[in-house]
């Protein structure tokens, strides 16, 4: 576990760049960017799967994890700053960046404020802008939040749409419908809502055509928090980007469909040009 000073404060970070002895963890560096209610730990079967030959750096946003929020908000663009503080803080030029989700916008204005820093970038279950759908769900859950503060029951009401029907109907997924009793207290109301405002101010429509770095964007097919659609449009409005559309999946891919998702993500990190 590493700590940086950021521009509002502490960063905390992992890095599987621990080995000296080994080729596992070291190699071209991949930034991981969690979802909102995540944090770097979401990315463990990921870092299983993609240490062996790459560097993996894994944030906590602000407000997840080890990472405190700010006391005055912030917006996308300062979490795109504090990713360019941990690369200055690892002693890393360029690396590829992973966004899923809430973390898919802030890989998508780093890729705008510092392009330089930029080699690949990788966009899952994400959009250039909020759904107005999506939006006015999540509106009616945060008021619910602010009212009762129940962690519990804030994912009672996400969990649902996080995952395709099928996948909701299998029993045997029942497990991923009942949050920990040791996750309750991870994140409180207040730093998830700043989160949640950030994400939900976002815009980067008008400014796709100024990313230039080779791009894939992976989604759900039947992803009720960001329609095809949306990603479709965000793949056509990046100029070296492609979609890789997980059929019958929802909202986490890495979940539903982990084997394709992870094979088809690491296939375009060290695909060679």
């Amino acid at each position: 576990m590493s700590t940086t000073s950021g521009p509002a404060g502490p960063i905390h970070w992992t890095d599987t760049d621990t080995d000296t002895d080994t080729d596992t963890g070291s190699g071209p560096v991949v930034v991981l960017l969690h979802g909102l209610g995540g944090d770097a730990g979401v990315w463990d079967p990921e870092i299983a799967a993609w240490s062996d030959g790459l560097r993996l750096l894994a944030i906590d946003l602000r407000g997840s994890g080890g990472t405190p929020s700010s006391a005055d908000g912030f917006t996308i663009a300062d979490l795109a700053d504090d990713v360019r503080a941990v690369l200055d803080d690892a002693g890393v030029d360029s690396a590829h960046v992973v966004g899923f989700s809430l973390g898919g916008l802030v890989a998508q204005e780093f890729a705008l404020r510092h392009a330089a820093r930029l080699k690949r970038l990788v966009l899952v279950s994400t959009y250039a802008r909020m759904h107005r759908q999506a939006e006015l769900f999540l509106d009616a859950v945060l008021a619910v939040y602010e009212q009762d503060r129940s962690a519990t029951h804030m994912f009672d009401l996400i969990a649902p749409w996080l995952f395709s029907p099928s996948f909701v109907s299998d029993p045997s997924n029942a497990p991923y419908f009942e949050l920990p009793d040791d996750a309750a207290d991870d994140q409180s109301m207040e730093d998830w809502r700043a989160l949640y405002r950030a994400q939900r101010a976002f815009d980067a429509r008008d400014r796709l055509a100024s990313i230039h770095a080779p791009t894939l964007v992976v989604a759900g097919e039947l992803d009720a928090l960001v329609p095809a659609g949306d990603a479709k449009a965000l793949a056509t409005g990046i100029p070296l980007a492609r979609l890789h559309l997980i059929v019958g999946s929802g909202h986490l891919v890495n979940a539903e469909e982990p084997e394709q998702y992870r094979e088809t993500v690491l296939g375009f990190l060290t695909a060679e040009g």
